[in-house]
């Protein structure tokens, strides 16, 4: 695991665009990292709990190719 990439305890369900969010930081750079989730807030967050492990690992792989979309964000791949 890539020490200069910490998680952050933030994850949130973003209603408007049906995505879990969560950020992370890399060498003192936030990035939010997305998650397409179709549902309710509840069963979002309770999913990204079970496998936020997973996410985590993908978010970094992703930080460390420099993966990130147009506005600067990592788009993960629902697990």
């Amino acid at each position: 695991m890539n020490q200069a990439i910490l998680f952050n305890d933030d994850a949130s369900f973003n209603a408007t665009q049906q995505r879990i969010e969560f950020t992370a930081m890399n060498s003192g750079l936030i990035i939010r990292c997305c998650v397409a989730f179709e549902g309710e807030e509840a069963t979002a967050l309770a999913h990204f709990a079970e496998h936020q492990f997973d996410y985590e690992m993908q978010a970094e792989a992703l930080i460390e190719e420099e993966s990130y979309s147009a506005e600067g964000e990592v788009l993960l791949s629902r697990v």
